[in-house]
């Protein structure tokens, strides 16, 4: 039992241009399913490019592949999940952006996308760290990430 909770354990850090703990990115689909299962809901891109997405409900996690089915982007919404040791799903957007300064994730910009009368959607974005930290009413909800790339084409596959 000890094991297994180490396992889930590990696999809640999130880990910049890598993956979330043993999920690399640029593993292939068949990689995904032998390690969590069916996923309980799949949808192919309607896009020229193909690929998939993939949504794990019960570890509030979506992810996307290729068209070579390669794992290109993990998007996770539960506030066990942990970047750089800390859990920030579901802290507001003052307490992220405090904890962020410090964790060496390059320029950011924050923009709204869609404003309500009481909040509404923003983005705060790391592009030297590809990954997007989505907010909600000034909550973060989601936390977003994918490969680094050497250049605007070439992704860095960690594995």
């Amino acid at each position: 039992m000890e094991v297994v909770k180490s396992k889930l354990m590990e696999m809640k850090n999130i880990y910049k241009g890598v993956g979330l703990g043993s999920l690399k990115f640029g593993i292939y689909t068949t990689d995904v399913e032998e390690e969590l299962g069916t996923p309980s809901e799949a949808e192919k891109n309607e896009d020229e490019d193909g690929g998939e997405n993939w949504h794990y409900d019960d570890y509030d996690m979506s992810m996307s592949f290729d068209e070579d089915s390669r794992l290109v982007t993990i998007a996770v919404s539960d506030e066990s999940y942990l970047l750089e040791g800390v859990s920030l799903i579901g802290k507001d957007v003052e307490f992220v952006e405090e904890q962020v300064k410090s964790m060496n994730l390059g320029e950011s910009f924050h923009e709204e996308i869609s404003e309500v009368e009481e909040g509404g959607i923003s983005v705060l974005g790391f592009e030297d760290s590809s990954m997007n930290l989505w907010f909600e009413d000034g909550i973060l909800t989601e936390i977003q990430f994918w490969p680094l790339f050497k250049d605007e084409d070439t992704i860095v596959w960690p594995v």
